[in-house]
């Protein structure tokens, strides 16, 4: 377990920002090719390593969400958790990438599949050119040591805002929410984290300036504006029109819909972002049904909404592959309130078996990211018992 912390850590020293990531592509490739894994890459920057007749496909993505100081990352480990100094720490999914590398000097009958930019809309899922030969896929992109068998399919909401500007006698005061949690847009959606931008909303009436948010599938941390304060002394300023505002604060953040069955979240809107006249939300369904009922309600919050980015819901299915998992982990079937490959690969293979599973991990995509020491050794011996089930047969 300490050679899979130790490889992480190496991980985190190399840049892989979503949209930056060629030098962790390179070190993964030089990697799998020193212990006799040939390698395929495709123009999305996907890795395939195969190595002899593979039993089992190994999964995850090997960009991050960086936040904070993030790419400079500086670990930290205490009481059993590993975080980062004043930055995400990408364990979202660079453990999963260091377990991979980890099976890789093991094993010598796998195939482990690195996706490029999951988490700026799974492009490179989206767009595999690579063939997997294996029965069995296993993500290993989850964050709570159970046993995923769905997820929830998403698209991004974008707002043009018809700004006019009027003019007004005051004067302008700087106000800024910063620092707050913040946390992924999904898995995250329910724990009543404040979003900066509605908080800051919340708190003006007329502005000149409004921006905040920083990534499409985060809860908003920070948000400013230059806000207005009438004076008839004062010189005349040009602000945004009074209906601004209150537009911001009609917008829909949170849970929409929960699913008892499964426990979780079956539909949520974040308000991501916000840069003045653009504003961006990032809608979430555990169905491709669901999700077309979330569009349709922020459509009637903003009938001039224009959707991109769409990604599909993968529909719970328990595979021969979970139940194996299950019998080996003694746990709970779950589907996730985040996006998942297997959705879009289970299109591209759909005969083959897929699970998700993963070590917990709080907070992702925020600086208050972390992985627990203990949990990463639970899933490590569950996929070599895994390997060695399948080997046996």
């Amino acid at each position: 377990m300490r050679e899979v912390i130790e490889i992480f850590k190496r991980i985190t020293k190399i840049p892989h920002c979503s949209g930056n990531t060629e030098e962790l592509k390179n070190f993964i490739i030089d990697f799998a090719k020193n212990y006799g894994y040939r390698c395929e890459v495709d123009s999305a920057g996907n890795i395939l390593a195969k190595k002899n007749t593979p039993i089992l496909a190994l999964q995850s993505h090997y960009d991050m969400v960086c936040v904070g100081k993030a790419p400079d990352i500086e670990i930290i480990e205490e009481d059993g958790w590993l975080r980062a100094k004043d930055s995400s720490l990408g364990a979202d999914n660079g453990m999963g990438v260091a377990m991979m590398l980890y099976f890789m000097k093991k094993y010598d009958n796998l195939e482990l599949l690195f996706t490029n930019d999951e988490e700026i809309g799974l492009i490179g899922a989206f767009n595999l050119d690579l063939l997997i030969e294996s029965p069995y896929l296993l993500n290993l992109d989850s964050e709570d040591e159970n046993i995923y068998i769905g997820c929830a399919g998403g698209v991004d909401g974008k707002i043009a805002y018809p700004i006019k500007k009027v003019k007004k006698r005051g004067f302008f005061a700087e106000m800024e929410i910063k620092g707050l949690p913040g946390g992924h847009s999904g898995v995250d959606i329910h724990k009543n984290i404040p979003n900066a931008i509605k908080e800051l909303a919340e708190r003006i009436e007329i502005v000149s300036e409004f921006v905040g948010g920083e990534r499409r599938n985060s809860i908003a941390a920070n948000a400013r504006a230059k806000v207005f304060y009438e004076n008839d002394y004062a010189d005349e300023v040009e602000v945004f029109n009074e209906g601004y505002i209150n537009f911001i604060n009609s917008l829909p953040h949170g849970v929409l819909e929960y699913d008892f069955e499964f426990d979780v979240v079956s539909k949520s809107i974040n308000l991501a972002i916000i840069n003045n006249d653009e504003i961006i939300l990032s809608l979430r369904a555990n169905s491709n049904e669901k999700l077309q009922e979330v569009k349709d309600y922020l459509k009637l919050k903003a009938p001039n909404v224009e959707f991109e980015g769409e990604y599909p819901a993968w529909k719970p299915e328990i595979t021969k592959l979970a139940e194996i998992l299950r019998e080996l982990m003694n746990t709970r079937y779950k589907v996730i309130h985040a996006g998942l490959e297997c959705a879009v690969l289970k299109d591209k293979f759909p005969n083959v078996s897929m699970a998700s599973i993963g070590p917990i991990i709080e907070n992702p995509h925020s600086v208050n990211e972390r992985v627990k020491i203990e949990s990463v050794e639970k899933i490590v011996s569950v996929v070599e018992n895994l390997i060695e089930r399948l080997n046996n047969g």
